[in-house]
């Protein structure tokens, strides 16, 4: 480090260090158009976080039940959704959900049940953003 870099960088902490209003952790790095720091947002909101179907003939599909995800987080996020639980074949999704869903945005995600079998059946919609999992729906029903 050439020397008078040096001395101007001494003489900063010197100054800043020494003073009683000095912060306790150092200032976080100045951004760089050559790097990028990603910090991930919240995560989704739900406006249900459960959907009961009730009774369902087996083999015959309910009339689709719509949740609302919006994204609370602090930047643009993907959104995919997909299924998951033991019974999860028998629930299925679609959305209107954009490939990037904007900050304060909403999308719809229209859930059916067709049971394969008769009894309970449970599953969930999970809904993936920037992490996995940043929202999910409990799903059941019962197939007669």
């Amino acid at each position: 480090m050439p020397r008078l870099l040096t001395m101007l960088v001494l003489g900063f902490c010197l100054a800043a260090c020494s003073s009683s209003t000095a912060p306790s952790t150092p200032p976080p790095p100045a951004a760089s158009s050559a790097t990028v720091t990603f910090v991930p947002g919240q995560s989704f909101s739900m406006n249900q976080t459960s959907v009961e179907f009730g009774n369902q003939m087996v083999n015959t599909t309910s009339a689709p039940r719509a949740v609302t995800v919006t994204n609370t987080g602090s930047m643009p996020q993907p959104v995919r959704g997909r299924m998951n639980g033991g019974n999860a074949a028998d629930f299925a999704q679609t959305n209107d959900c954009p490939t990037m869903i904007a900050v304060g945005a909403s999308c719809t995600f229209n859930i059916t049940f067709r049971p394969s079998a008769t009894g309970w059946r449970g599953g969930s919609l999970l809904v993936d953003g920037i992490n996995e999992e940043e929202g999910g729906v409990n799903l059941g029903g019962t197939g007669t």
